[in-house]
């Protein structure tokens, strides 16, 4: 019995060899420390962004401790998704042997609402929200044909998706971040656990440009603190339709 209790307690540092994650916002800040982690416990990782020296240098960074496959990267602007003529198609052939998708690209918004442009708003919404459900889209039947390997998706939203958590100047990223959790318990119910789907609501993350650059009275957090959780939320076969918040 004292076996099996440490075992949950402390479990193996390979649980995710054999998984392939694609994370998008990857390049940097929450997506890279995630990314980092679940590398660190056997996952082989595509890095996703639009910066590819960026790319470049983080995917160097990855821990290869497991003899995983190789990391990859991927050089892409999300927001190209969104536009009638983008080959879906295509794009969906480079998804097909990914098991853990991490939707944590998007862009913040810090104006009022009347100081913001139509493009912004557009913006916000489509990276936040619109990019998400498409991957989502995408990789869904590729996931279900390796439904013996736990397939999982977690979208990464915001406290301030939140009614009572209010930052002047973010409506917009906050209505983004909000349909995002409409989102993950529809689909996590849709799915009936064949995938499960989770959202990690983070609070402003001081390592990130938003942590640094918002004057606020909400606490922060660490990238440790929101990796750790965002693995534990992948490696809990038990969750699927959680919002979990990071505070």
């Amino acid at each position: 019995m004292a076996i099996v209790h440490y075992f949950f307690l402390f479990p193996p540092y390979y649980m995710f060899k054999g998984q392939s994650a694609l994370i998008t916002g990857a390049s940097k800040g929450i997506g890279l420390a995630i990314a980092s982690k679940l590398a660190a416990q056997g996952a082989s990782i595509t890095l996703l962004a639009r910066n590819e020296s960026l790319l470049q240098r983080s995917v160097r960074q990855l821990p290869r401790e497991y003899n995983q496959q190789q990391h990859s990267i991927q050089v892409m602007d999300l927001l190209t998704l969104v536009e009638k003529d983008c080959d879906l198609s295509q794009f969906q052939e480079k998804l097909k042997n990914h098991t853990i998708l991490v939707n944590c690209a998007g862009v913040t918004t810090h104006s009022l609402l009347q100081r913001t442009s139509q493009q912004q708003i557009m913006d916000t919404v489509n990276l936040n929200l619109t990019v998400p459900i498409i991957l989502s889209h995408l990789c869904i039947k590729h996931m279900l044909r390796q439904r013996k390997q736990n397939p999982s998706i977690l979208n990464v939203s915001s406290v301030l998706s939140l009614t009572e958590h209010v930052l002047p100047g973010t409506s917009v990223y906050a209505a983004s971040k909000a349909g995002l959790l409409g989102f993950t318990k529809s689909l996590s119910n849709e799915l009936k656990g064949r995938i499960r789907v989770n959202a990690l609501l983070p609070g402003l993350v001081k390592e990130t440009d938003m942590g640094m650059n918002v004057n606020s009275g909400l606490e922060q957090v660490s990238l440790d603190e929101v990796s750790n959780k965002a693995v534990q939320v992948l490696s809990d076969l038990s969750m699927n339709g959680e919002c979990v918040v990071v505070e």
